[in-house]
């Protein structure tokens, strides 16, 4: 086997830092907005009380609108933008999620005229605007602020649920695109682990030993080995398939392996009917079964087996694949990094990120046990071509 560790999978560490990155500098549009409109409304109030013959100390409208501005950013990421990312108003959750909104709003309004007044109350002396910042009666303050909140809060919502499908959005498109790639890449890998000299050697030699004793026997093999190379081009061109069609491509080498190794090899397939018709990435199962046959029949002399398990539990679709030869190698730093398991890894995590795990450990009593852990969805559900 290629690989002796066992490890949820993970995206790769760009997509946290690009993530990272894009957060930091919606933050920095977030406050640099609120501090403009801080400006605006100061320029506002101030210009309209000198037109109606006021005039007002400059500070007042400026610090008024600056502590109004701070208060609302603060509350906007204590509670606007946790509170809608847990209970976003999408279509067919609105109803269940409004309540949730609506209390949400209440400690949004509550808290900024606390805060307001906090700042407001500790400014005013400090600036010569008075012994102390009188804000009247509470009652009518809170009532007031709610009013004006109502629709700022609504703003303030829809931008955080905007934002957040938009990401949604450009994940799954560079998600798709990079799954799109990997497909023609595992396409590309299936197809050249076949052609490698040893396998068309080993096969083609097997063909010629019963060419003559066998004449349709030998036809029928190289059928098959023209199925095989056919298939790895012709597969569904999308990231998933059923566990069906994938055990219908592996079927296709467990034939050429059993025709190779004759009674030396047996190959046995257990499908739980519930697992039938459940999403699997496509080319997930014959590096496994190609690595349990080279490392657990091929390095022996005697006969092998490989069990293929394929199941529910729960949530979660299992794949097995069990062999009873020497065992997987250490995990010394060449076996961790396994081309084959590290691109099935690469694989997973963009299709379900650390919903997936991949492990390779010794099997009780000898030999090998590859297990894949993904979510239980049906094949109708995969991701598709982007």
């Amino acid at each position: 086997m290629d690989d002796a560790t066992a490890a949820p999978v993970s995206a790769p560490d760009r997509d946290g830092e690009d993530d990272t990155r894009l957060i930091r500098r919606a933050v920095v549009l977030v406050v640099l907005f609120f501090l403009v409109d801080a400006a605006l409304r100061t320029g506002y109030f101030y210009f309209g009380a000198r037109a109606g013959g006021g005039e007002p100390p400059p500070l007042d409208p400026l610090l008024s609108e600056v502590t109004g501005s701070i208060a609302t950013l603060v509350v906007f990421f204590l509670v606007v933008v946790p509170v809608t990312r847990r209970f976003p108003l999408a279509p067919g959750v609105w109803q269940r999620h409004l309540p949730a909104q609506v209390a949400g709003f209440v400690v949004f309004t509550v808290v900024k005229t606390l805060l307001m007044w906090a700042q407001r109350a500790a400014l005013w002396p400090l600036v010569g605007l008075g012994s102390r910042y009188d804000y009247g009666a509470w009652g009518y303050r809170f009532t007031m602020e709610a009013a004006n909140d109502v629709f700022g809060y609504a703003l303030l919502v829809a931008g955080v649920q905007l934002f957040h499908d938009w990401r949604t959005r450009r994940d799954r498109q560079v998600r798709e695109a990079r799954l799109e790639s990997r497909l023609h890449q595992a396409r590309l890998d299936a197809l050249q682990g076949q052609l490698q000299p040893h396998f068309l050697f080993n096969t083609l030699n097997t063909i010629s030993s019963v060419m003559y004793a066998d004449p349709e026997h030998a036809d029928r093999l190289m059928a098959r080995l023209s199925d095989l190379l056919r298939s790895s081009l012709a597969a569904p061109g999308r990231p998933e398939i059923s566990v069906e069609e994938e055990l219908d491509l592996v079927g296709r080498y467990v034939d050429l392996m059993k025709a190779r190794f004759g009674d030396r090899l047996t190959v046995e397939v257990a499908l739980d009917p519930a697992a039938r018709g459940a999403a699997i990435p496509v080319f997930l199962l014959q590096p496994l079964v190609e690595n349990a046959i080279q490392h657990g029949v091929a390095a022996r002399s005697g006969p092998g087996r490989v069990d293929v398990e394929i199941g529910a539990e729960g949530p979660s679709l299992i794949v097995r694949v069990r062999d009873d030869g020497p065992g997987p190698p250490p995990p010394t730093a060449a076996s961790a990094n396994g081309v084959g398991l590290r691109a099935t890894r690469e694989r997973l995590a963009l299709l379900h990120g650390s919903e997936a795990t991949f492990s390779l450990e010794p099997r009780p009593g000898g030999g090998a046990v590859a297990e894949v852990r993904l979510p239980l969805r049906p094949a109708t559900e995969a991701v598709p071509r982007g």
